[in-house]
């Protein structure tokens, strides 16, 4: 593990980009404005999340470290690809910070197959090289949502420092040329570890908060073949 978290840091410390800039934009809606209503609230209660990775194998979040929380569910098929990112970005940023898939499916059985993955169609197809938690009660997801005063759609993911969230990127946004936002996200967190505010990128929301479309679907592409 010391030896691949040397890996890691070498890839940040010779200066390469991780993610290269989005080349098309995507919609107002998937965007996080400059005055987004959930950046800097204060961070959920993360006591109630259930870790079903080892600490040995991937690093549990703790206060002193920046954490990339990034919501999940394994029923849904279009969080699959967004694994993917952010392996590599926990790659990329090694023990620099912590990186968790909280998973908000029904119970711990949906995530534990996705780790486990007997038929290799999972964890396999898609390598997760970050701790996985489960959402018990569904209460963090919940506080969330409660937070942005909106629907929490996932795939979605939360940067956590100081006890606040401090940015956060929804990536429901569906179609194979979506906007991945992941070099806005690079830029964000280089900011958060070099002790700087995160940068301003969208502007301010031009739909003002009694229209906010808070109707996004939330379930879509779930995963019917998940028979044991």
């Amino acid at each position: 593990v010391k030896v691949l978290y040397h890996q890691r840091r070498s890839i940040m410390s010779e200066g390469k980009r991780l993610f290269e800039p989005d080349k098309i934009k995507g919609k107002d809606k998937f965007k996080t404005w400059d005055d987004d209503r959930i950046l800097g609230e204060d961070a959920p209660d993360l006591s109630t999340m259930e870790y079903l990775t080892d600490a040995k194998d991937y690093p549990h979040h703790n206060a002193d470290k920046v954490l990339v929380l990034f919501v999940w569910a394994q029923f849904q098929k279009a969080c699959y690809p967004k694994i993917d990112l952010y392996t590599k970005l926990a790659e990329g940023y090694g023990d620099k910070l912590v990186v968790v898939g909280l998973s908000t499916d029904p119970d711990t059985s949906y995530a534990k197959k996705w780790i486990e993955d007997p038929k290799k169609k999972y964890s396999h197809a898609h390598p997760t090289k970050f701790a996985i938690a489960f959402d018990k009660g569904g209460k963090i997801k919940q506080a969330l949502s409660m937070k942005m005063r909106a629907i929490l759609s996932v795939p979605h993911c939360f940067v956590i420092k100081g006890g606040k969230v401090v940015w956060h990127q929804q990536h429901s946004e569906l179609g194979a040329t979506a906007p991945q936002y992941m070099s806005v996200m690079e830029d964000q967190l280089n900011l958060l570890l070099e002790g700087k505010p995160v940068k301003k990128v969208f502007g301010e929301n031009p739909v003002k908060p009694a229209d906010d479309d808070e109707d996004e679907d939330e379930d879509e592409d779930e995963d019917e073949d998940d028979d044991e």
